[in-house]
């Protein structure tokens, strides 16, 4: 968890309770959902520009076994995740606030969606990259393996959730690295199981992993897009 001098410095607000806010108090609330405390700094220079009538909120989505900082979102079940995002889905003059999930935060934002489908607008779903489980291969064991636990734990959520992802209608918008490798659990399966959702459009951006700093312009512009595309269907 950054420290409330380094929110300070990005103009946001430290609550100290594991989460970040900047903006506009009463504009429509966007809630960014990382992968844990550790990279809440990756947030820091989006939260330095937030458009007008918005209000983002950066929460990390814990390490296993954290070792420091705090964290409002407690377990590590993306279903108790997802209910401890349930403060932070506030309607704003009738506008339902967006999630972004990023890297393994991607299975909690997806979960929230279909746990509070009145309260949840649409979604940004960054890097949604892990490994696949599905078809073992002497290859994809010993990536599994090599890989860390939450990366592991993340594509056993995606997997369970499958089924029921067609149920989510908002808009949903895949952020992916032009340079996905093959063999992966990722964009290819959640455009394929997000087959209900009005509105589903993939961004691609150079290299195989998504960074918020590194190719902020085009977080920002996909986000953008997403608000434009929810607004436009009155939600």
């Amino acid at each position: 968890m950054p420290s409330g001098d380094g929110a300070a410095r990005c103009g946001a607000r430290d609550t100290g309770a594991g989460c970040i806010v900047a903006g506009d108090p009463a504009g429509r609330r966007i809630v960014l959902v990382h992968a844990n405390s550790s990279e809440a700094r990756a947030w820091n220079r989006l939260l330095r520009a937030v458009p007008a009538g918005q209000e983002w909120v950066s929460v990390a989505r814990p390490d296993p076994a954290p070792t420091s900082g705090a964290s409002l979102v407690r377990g590590g079940d993306p279903g108790l995740q997802a209910a401890a995002l349930r403060p932070l889905l506030t309607l704003r003059r009738a506008r339902k606030p967006l999630l972004v999930g990023c890297g393994t935060g991607v299975s909690v934002a997806l979960r929230a969606a279909l746990d509070f489908p009145d309260l949840v607008g649409g979604l940004l779903l960054i890097d949604p990259t892990v490994a696949e489980a599905v078809r073992p291969s002497v290859l994809r064991r010993l990536a599994a393996r090599l890989m860390p636990p939450a990366i592991r734990s993340t594509a056993a959520e995606l997997q369970s959730m499958g089924p029921l992802l067609a149920s989510i209608r908002v808009p949903v918008t895949l952020v992916q690295g032009k340079d996905e490798p093959p063999g992966v659990l990722g964009t290819p399966f959640l455009e394929q199981a997000l087959s209900g959702c009005r509105n589903l459009t993939v961004v691609t951006v150079p290299g195989d992993h998504v960074q918020p700093t590194k190719h902020e312009p085009a977080v920002r512009t996909a986000l953008s897009a997403l608000v434009a595309a929810v607004e436009r269907g009155g939600a």
